[in-house]
């Protein structure tokens, strides 16, 4: 290992509830994918960043401080509208406010998009994989084995999110014969890690490498104080939750997009 880590294991945060739990993992990911502009509308997250994700261009419907839900969508579609963007919610449970969230965009004509499982597992003492290498921002070799796992379309708008991660966070790489063949990035949010961007090489995948990098980002993450270490995995994509599962890692929460297109309504 290089770059970053530490032998010290930081001191333990107080014992979260589950709730609490669940919020601190949905923070560390807000965190880990930062938009390119934000605005705080009535407590939610309003998230514009141009293309790419869906997350990075999405309301995460958490924390509603306002007094009239249908007036707040309403300004969420203004602000998309004035973007000429698609209209996104980030809906999760049990964590999204108010709780007839879901309900309220199906009847105004939101269809549902891609779910999600958001999966946890306890810190445990973990031995850092000795072929696995962190650094405090990606190598060249990290960026090219992580963007040939997604479309060439996405590819600059998550160059520039990743610039934007905050610290702390670490990228790990797994290496082979001085070769990069994994990656994954992890960002420490309260008492939590969140785990983005697993990616393995193609002729390497099925080998091992993504177990490694989780490893070794469940021990950066007890290196700083974290309790519990998370994910998130499309519901579909089987191999993904089966290598999750084989890790530790249950269930603790989804999500799902509601999505308007443009002149929808």
């Amino acid at each position: 290992m290089t770059g970053v880590g530490s032998n010290t294991v930081a001191a333990a945060p107080p014992v979260l509830s589950e709730r609490e739990r669940l919020l601190a993992i949905e923070g560390a990911a807000v965190r880990a994918w930062p938009a390119g502009e934000t605005r705080n509308v009535d407590g939610w997250l309003w998230r514009y960043s141009g293309g790419g994700s869906q997350r990075a261009n999405s309301v995460s419907a958490l924390h509603y401080r306002g007094s009239d839900v249908e007036r707040t969508i309403d300004e969420i579609e203004r602000l998309y509208g004035e973007r000429g963007a698609p209209v996104r919610f980030q809906v999760g449970f049990p964590l999204s406010e108010p709780e007839d969230l879901d309900a309220r965009l199906g009847a105004r004509g939101y269809v549902i998009h891609d779910p999600v499982s958001t999966l946890v597992k306890p810190i445990e003492p973990v031995t850092m994989p000795a072929d696995v290498v962190l650094t405090e921002r990606p190598s060249e070799a990290w960026l090219k084995v992580y963007l040939s796992n997604i479309s060439p379309d996405r590819r600059p708008f998550a160059e520039a999110i990743l610039a934007r991660v905050p610290a702390p966070c670490v990228f790990a790489e797994a290496r082979r014969q001085g070769e990069a063949i994994a990656t994954a990035l992890g960002v420490l949010h309260e008492s939590a890690v969140i785990a983005e961007c697993v990616g393995t090489s193609g002729a390497a995948r099925r080998q091992g490498a993504a177990s490694a990098v989780m490893r070794a980002l469940e021990a950066w993450g007890r290196s700083q104080g974290a309790r519990t270490i998370g994910l998130q995995a499309v519901t579909t994509n089987l191999p993904a939750q089966r290598l999750y599962a084989a890790l530790g890692y249950t269930a603790a929460g989804t999500y799902h997009y509601r999505f308007l297109e443009k002149g929808a309504r």
